[in-house]
């Protein structure tokens, strides 16, 4: 929801607030549940229980059709591959991809144009952005299949987890990022209806040990059959009935965002006395991984791209050693993102799960451990609800929030030479916004943000405690 639309939206009614949302999502299912989706949906239910032979075929098909069309259409595979004399036949199969160098972030930044299609407008074309662990945004062109495929990915994690995701379904609690409540609203309701997917929508910008009980009397009042959040703010609300010694019983938890930590499933799964769910949705849109009934490990989805596990010199290590992720998606004909180097480190495991699933599993992504900032007023935030803010601030090379005490949050910045004024009052806004008034957030332009002696990287540091 765009600003001016924002600002209409946060002073009406919440009868009227409900009623905007649930319109704004029967706008969205369009664009997300239209063309292709169907049988995209239809395609998964049976590739899940494909042959690793018939999985790899299919991808090895829509490798061989991508890479023809880059050839023809994409000016940045064009000249890749000219420069290395090849051509679209010489890569056909999945160890054939290995021609091909890396893509880096700095590269779809410095060839942004040259990596569009010239059969897509840049007015015209679907976008998203993604912050990644690191803080630097990134805008990514996405094809419309591409987005239907991505939602029926996320129907089948929906499926797996037992639950009806379609409209009028399942009734689903969602807790993620989303202002739906405005921020200034100290007394409940801290949550709002999406009546065309049964949907209760909780606000994360509100959670604080004065207010979770209310939360959790919506959410015993609504029974909703499963809840949807990021790790972090999913635990806050487990972490507060296990404290109290509560439960309260759904059929499930989804999970996604996030590293979501062993201690956290443990109270989690105790706390609503159920398993949980975890998927990985890549914003790139390279990789897409969901967890079965098992719960060994989280699957790739073969159908949606080709992931591969490289070492610094770009060549794929073997079965469960660690590496970088890189990933092909299969469905972007916007903008192909082939062998794409993602900010994360995993391993493919070389056991295969028990559910009959040939979709190998994937370690938990290890580079997204950040820290939740707590405010003077109580409220517990997950950063990644703070990632919104930067998105469209694609001038952020890097970034860091550092938290010292309730009221002053410093945000280092390194940034390039197009970092505007305009920039620094949208980043300042937005997270004004979302921290509220009262907290001092001060810029900070580095040159460089520090790592730690074992050279991983924070995002978020917060020296203040989470209060529940």
């Amino acid at each position: 929801m765009d600003s001016p639309l924002k600002g209409l939206y946060d002073v009406l009614p919440v009868s009227l607030q409900n009623l905007a949302l649930t319109g704004f999502s029967i706008a969205l299912d369009k664009m997300r549940y239209g063309g292709e989706f169907q049988n995209i949906k239809s395609h998964l239910e049976k590739s899940q229980w494909h042959s690793e032979d018939e999985l790899i075929s299919y991808q090895e098909l829509k490798l061989s059709e991508l890479i023809k069309y880059c050839y023809k259409h994409v000016p940045y595979y064009t000249g890749v591959m000219n420069g290395l004399s090849l051509k679209p036949s010489d890569i056909c199969t999945i160890e054939d991809l290995q021609k091909l160098p890396l893509l880096t972030k700095d590269d779809i930044k410095n060839n942004f144009s040259a990596l569009l299609s010239d059969q897509y407008s840049y007015k015209k074309v679907k976008k998203g952005h993604t912050s990644g662990t690191t803080g630097s945004p990134l805008e990514i062109c996405y094809s419309d299949n591409l987005i239907h495929y991505n939602y029926a990915m996320l129907d089948r994690q929906y499926s797996w987890a037992g639950v009806n995701l379609a409209k009028h379904g399942d009734k689903v609690a969602v807790i993620r990022g989303n202002t739906i409540v405005p921020l200034n609203n100290s007394q409940p309701p801290f949550w709002r209806y999406n009546h065309y997917h049964n949907q209760l929508l909780l606000s994360s910008f509100h959670l604080k040990p004065s207010n979770i009980h209310y939360y959790l009397d919506e959410l015993e009042r609504y029974t909703p059959r499963v809840l949807d959040g990021y790790p972090s703010t999913v635990y806050v609300l487990a972490k507060y009935l296990d404290n109290n010694n509560q439960t309260l019983k759904l059929d499930s938890v989804l999970t996604s965002s996030e590293t979501l930590y062993d201690f956290q499933r443990e109270v989690i799964e105790k706390s609503f006395e159920c398993k949980i769910f975890d998927y990985f949705g890549s914003a790139e849109r390279v990789l897409f991984t969901t967890e079965c009934e098992n719960h060994t490990g989280s699957h790739i989805g073969m159908e949606y791209g080709i992931t591969e596990i490289c070492n610094q010199d770009g060549e794929c290590v073997i079965e469960n050693e660690i590496g970088t992720i890189v990933a092909t998606s299969l469905h972007n004909y916007a903008m192909p993102l082939i062998r794409y180097k993602t900010n994360d480190m995993s391993a493919i495991k070389k056991e295969r799960c028990q559910c009959g699933r040939k979709h190998p599993l994937l370690l938990d992504v290890t580079t997204k451990a950040e820290d939740m900032l707590t405010l003077r007023d109580g409220r517990i935030i997950s950063p990644s609800v703070l990632t919104h803010p930067f998105k469209p601030v694609t001038s952020i090379l890097e970034s860091q929030i550092i938290q010292n005490d309730y009221d002053n949050i410093t945000i280092k910045l390194n940034v390039d030479d197009k970092f505007s004024t305009h920039d620094k009052k949208s980043l300042l806004h937005g997270l004004s916004e979302r921290l509220g008034s009262d907290v001092n957030i001060k810029l900070e332009i580095v040159d460089e943000i520090k790592r730690t002696h074992t050279g991983k990287f924070k995002w978020v540091i917060s020296k203040v405690g989470l209060g529940i």
